[in-house]
């Protein structure tokens, strides 16, 4: 893995990150020796689990990251947006 490249992992880990057990320190520790952390600590499911993680090892001192509620799913899909330093954002419309 590439220690020098932000990186972003996000996805469903199937940790429960709010409590404290040997299970949760594994990837814990893991990520750590890369210099990621754990940038999101709120519940992502319906049952008060949070299973689905964002981790980096980037600056995310302009980031944005939450869940939001779907009805038809027990999972709370994650979001994750920054701005890429030295980055000016431009919009370019679809070609159709």
């Amino acid at each position: 893995m590439l220690s020098d490249c932000p990186t972003i992992m996000i996805g469903y880990f199937n940790v429960n990150m709010l409590t404290k057990t040997f299970v949760s320190t594994i990837p814990q520790t893991f990520m750590t020796q890369y210099h990621f952390k754990i940038i999101f600590y709120k519940p992502t499911t319906i049952y008060d689990n949070h299973l689905d993680h964002i981790w980096t090892n980037a600056r995310t001192q302009q980031s944005y990251f939450g869940s939001t509620q779907m009805y038809w799913i027990d999972h709370k899909p994650i979001y994750f947006t920054f701005k890429l330093p030295n980055f000016i954002p431009q919009f370019v419309p679809p070609s159709t």
